[in-house]
């Protein structure tokens, strides 16, 4: 298969293999190049491999991290590999700071992508309804009014110059009718999941395309450590881990697929991604 990724694991002892076309990708990668992307909590973790995937493809990245020595850390990679991008210091949930580095990012050049990334349960270790309201309500900020805000300014700035496309970061953890270890981040991610739905008319008012990604545990270093901890039978009903760079693979492709407009793509392990069909959620949906 031309311009394939191979992806290869284990799920316990027994071994999977995914191979991903990015034929229409490498074909679309113009679009990219020359403009610049943002990803927010792009200097670790999954951020780190979708700055990379993006500046692989010619755009010039911004890096928004709250942490300078990871920001700058990804930005040396993707200068060592030949690419470009740039770090600003930003806290998403504080305003000034995300209105900011939108202003900076714009500065360097037309925005043609946003990566609405940064994410993540309480710090307190404490869930709703045990976490203070202050707790929960910043998980609801930096899960669901920080992407909504980012993407507003990035629209602004996008409609201005011809249009783009934002991909949203969601999880698994926003479907599903099952209980879940922290109600407020599964409540954000849901909302992350319809406020991309219900934007689905914007590439015709804007010429901007959104899309959303829901991907199961990722392989990161904490679940890799987690999912060490089970044993094999339990790794094998958990489903395993997904490969960071196919979700990596997967953002950059919604990006440049100029049909991608309201997608929302599931990522499970040892399967390629997928679109989610609503009227499987729901069979009264018309």
């Amino acid at each position: 298969m031309p311009n394939a990724k191979t992806v290869s694991g284990y799920v316990g002892d027994t071994r999977f293999t995914v191979q991903m076309d990015l034929s229409d990708a490498a074909e679309a990668s113009v679009q990219l190049r020359g403009h610049v992307a943002i990803v927010t909590a792009g200097g670790a973790g999954l951020g780190r491999h979708i700055a990379n995937a993006i500046a692989a493809r010619g755009a010039h990245v911004v890096i928004g991290d709250l942490d300078p020595d990871v920001g700058q850390s990804v930005v040396g990679q993707i200068e060592r590999d030949g690419g470009s991008a740039t770090f600003v210091a930003v806290d998403v949930t504080d305003d000034g700071q995300l209105s900011q580095a939108v202003a900076t990012a714009r500065q360097l050049g037309r925005i043609r992508a946003l990566v609405n990334n940064a994410g993540g349960w309480s710090a307190s270790g404490l869930q709703y309804p045990d976490s203070p309201p202050m707790d929960w309500s910043r998980v609801l900020d930096l899960n669901l009014r920080a992407p909504m805000l980012a993407a507003q300014l990035c629209i602004e700035a996008m409609k201005a110059d011809g249009g783009g496309a934002i991909v949203n970061i969601a999880s698994s953890g926003g479907l599903g009718p099952d209980p879940y270890g922290s109600p407020e981040y599964g409540a954000a991610k849901a909302g992350l999941i319809r406020f991309t739905s219900s934007l689905r008319g914007l590439d015709t008012t804007h010429g901007i395309r959104v899309s959303c990604v829901v991907a199961h545990w990722i392989g990161l270093a904490r679940a890799q450590a987690a999912f060490g901890q089970l044993s094999a039978e339990e790794q094998v009903r958990s489903g395993g881990l997904v490969d960071p760079e196919v979700v990596a693979a997967e953002v950059v492709h919604l990006i440049e697929d100029d049909e991608s407009t309201g997608h929302i793509v599931a990522i499970r392990p040892r399967q390629a991604p997928y679109r989610l069909d609503p009227a499987a959620m729901d069979p009264y949906w018309r």
